[in-house]
């Protein structure tokens, strides 16, 4: 079990670097050019890989983003067969990460709570 672990986090990290490198210097569409993959979570059996990306320019919109990274699916699938030894390539699944916008919201409830714990003493 821990060799497995091992594994999946190695393609994880293969899958990151392949995919960024591709989005950065491989397609020619400028509407990706502002996309950072954050993260890649491999399912056990390596047959379903959740992309993880952000947008530098958020004035673009998400689901349109989405739809771009899908449809450039098949050039990345390509891209990830000449550099990964998988008998089998993982399908993309690409989902925006809120990480950092749900941590902001966060901070601004604990700094809401905090100023009416200040104003009831």
């Amino acid at each position: 079990m821990p060799n497995e672990f091992t594994i999946n986090k190695k393609v994880e990290v293969k899958i990151q670097r392949i995919l960024s490198e591709s989005l950065t210097l491989k397609i020619n569409d400028p509407r990706l050019k502002n996309i950072i993959i954050t993260e890649v979570k491999v399912t056990k059996d390596i047959g379903t890989a959740k992309v993880y990306f952000l947008i530098l320019n958020t004035q673009k919109k998400t689901k349109k983003i989405e739809s771009i990274l899908r449809k450039a699916t098949g050039f990345l699938k390509k891209e990830m067969s000449a550099q990964l030894n998988l008998k089998k390539l993982p399908n993309l699944i690409f989902i925006y990460d809120t990480k950092e916008q749900d941590a902001l919201y966060m901070n601004e409830l604990i700094d809401k709570a905090i100023i009416n714990d200040q104003k009831n003493k």
